[in-house]
């Protein structure tokens, strides 16, 4: 069945502050355990469900820098990340949003807004994270926001940096036209953006995707399950997961026979993302 998202403008500070305000909000940050100190990571929820129907902002704080890394903010979330980031007093250097769909870059307008960092984005969606070249018609099928500026469009194989932390960009086109996952190699860690989920992938067949599943599932398969097992995946929806896990046991990534049989059951992870 298809979610049909309602339109949103770039949000005035009024209204995200307005939506994200309340303890219990601020209380659903939830830290992101693993073996990566000094580095902090944060899950930061854009809103209140507990499934595929929620999304995530990820907050990446490195105190010996005291610079701090924000991934795909929401709305919701963009205030709580920057609360959160105040009050363990770092500074956000870097915003990021893995593809153009604004579960995932609601909160740029306002990341940009208050702080002097800079922002990055696959550098073929630049122009529709600017706004460019989406027509009505994609405007009813998913919320729009406005980011005001793209300072880094990144390619795939390209690094960014957090501190003294290397980011490695990885493309991953599918469910937009050329999403990207960030992947830590000394931290093995990897942020999917809406590419892998867990137990599935995102959706494809909507507006600026691929008419079907195959192209994505060929790049996780070449380029994500080619990541050590024990790779932390942090997703843009849904639970948790690790490579290992989903090489295993996501059927979208089996083997043809194992295929076929996903193809009868409903996709995991396709009421949003």
């Amino acid at each position: 069945m298809k979610t049909r998202l309602p339109h949103v403008a770039a949000p005035t500070l009024a209204l995200v502050v307005a939506l994200a305000t309340g303890a219990a909000a601020a209380e659903r940050i939830l830290p992101v355990e693993g073996g990566w100190a000094p580095l902090q990571v944060y899950q930061v929820p854009e809103s209140s469900g507990t499934d595929y129907t929620d999304a995530h902002c990820y907050l990446f704080c490195d105190p010996p820098s005291g610079e701090a890394m924000v991934v795909d903010a929401g709305v919701r979330s963009g205030p709580l990340a920057l609360e959160r980031a105040a009050s363990l007093g770092v500074r956000i250097a870097l915003v990021v949003s893995t593809h153009f769909h604004a579960d995932h870059s609601g909160g740029n307008a306002l990341m940009l807004s208050r702080t002097s960092a800079r922002m990055a984005a696959p550098a073929r969606e630049a122009p529709l994270l600017l706004g460019e070249g989406l027509s009505a018609a994609d405007k009813k099928e998913m919320v729009c926001a406005i980011t005001p500026r793209v300072d880094l469009r990144v390619k795939h194989g390209e690094e960014l940096k957090l501190g003294a932390h290397s980011i490695r960009v990885i493309e991953l086109g599918g469910h937009s036209p050329a999403g990207i996952a960030l992947h830590m190699p000394a931290q093995k860690l990897l942020v999917a953006g809406d590419s892998l989920l867990s137990g599935g992938i995102a959706r494809t067949g909507i507006p600026h995707a691929t008419k079907t599943h195959e192209p994505l599932v060929a790049a996780i398969r070449q380029k994500l399950l080619a990541l050590p097992d024990d790779t932390k995946v942090l997703p843009g929806h849904g639970p948790a997961t690790t490579i290992g896990a989903e090489r295993a046991t996501n059927p979208w990534l089996q083997a043809p026979a194992k295929a076929e049989k996903a193809k009868e059951t409903p996709r995991p992870g396709t009421k949003k993302g």
